[in-house]
Formats: structure tokens, sequence, C-alpha cells
């Protein structure tokens, strides 16, 4: 009885720290979909109802976010200048404009195209200086997907690059 009592403590003092990231679900489309209340609390303020969220930055890279809202059509970019800023805050540098059709369209195409990609095999590689999320929000329900680094899967990876060309950055 001990033994066990010892083991238990053992894994309730390792399991400390951080929670772990949200649990997704899967819903009949095959799409990974995480509950908008699940997201990160600094990150929900700055979605959208519908549209897209993307952000990156690190200890040696400023920090920048682009926000496109499908509601208002409008897209949001911004920067800071200084590095080891979060993402989440004010920035020193912010542009919005409106959202074209045709950016709509393809921003969107590559954003869903994003939240159906198969994820891969091998497990993640953790980059400790740099760190992106992309999320796509539909309602109440959205996609998820944070790199612990810069996001590496190939369609998520490029819709940042042309949501963040869009927006200016």
């Amino acid at each position: 009885m001990l033994r066990v009592l010892v083991l238990a403590a053992c894994v309730l003092t390792a399991c400390g720290g951080e929670p772990p990231p949200p649990r997704s679900t899967i819903n009949a489309n095959a799409r990974p979909i995480t509950p908008r209340s699940k997201l990160p609390a600094s990150i929900q303020p700055l979605l959208p109802r519908h549209g897209v969220y993307a952000s990156g930055g690190g200890l040696v890279s400023s920090a920048w976010r682009v926000v496109l809202d499908l509601e208002a059509k409008t897209l949001y970019g911004g920067t800071a200048s200084a590095s080891n800023v979060p993402s989440t805050g004010p920035m020193d540098r912010e542009s919005k404009k409106a959202l074209s059709p045709r950016n709509e369209q393809h921003l969107m195409e590559l954003a869903n195209a994003a939240w159906n990609e198969v994820p891969p095999d091998e497990p993640l590689n953790p980059t400790a200086d740099y760190d992106e999320v992309f999320i796509v929000v539909s309602g109440d329900d959205a996609f998820f997907l944070r790199g612990y680094g810069p996001i590496r899967r190939p369609l998520a990876a490029q819709a940042i690059v042309e949501l963040r060309a869009a927006a200016g950055l």
C-alpha cells in the first residue's frame, strides 16, 4: 500500500506545472475542433467570431499578429519593435484595411486547407526562442495549431506566409 501511495505522489508531482494543451475533438468532416472557450485566455479577446488569427514572436524576434475578420471584412496586421514581448499585447506598428473579396476567398481557402491538413506522424521538435500560433475560428469551433517554434505543417505555414503578406508584414 505504501508503494502505491509513493508512486501516486510521484506521478502527481511530475504532472505539475503547465496544463496540457487543449484537447481537440473531431467533427463529422474529420476536422479537429477545439472549443473557443478552451483557447488560451490571452488570445480569446483578439479573435474574430469568424476568421483567422495568426501570431508569432520570441526571445530574439519581434512579435507579430494578423487577424482576418470575415464579419467586419477587415485584415489587421501588427508588429512590435522589441523582441521578447507577447504577440497578444500592444503592437508598435498596426494597420487595418478592408478585406478584398479576392483576398477573402484566397486566404480562407488556405486556412481551410490547413484545418484539413493531415498532421505529421513525427513528434514536434520544439524551439525554445520562437513560437507561432495559427487559429481558424468558426463561431464557437476553432482549429488551434501551436508550433512550439515555427509552424512546420506545409499548408498552415503557407497560410501564415500569405496572411502576413496580405496584411503588409
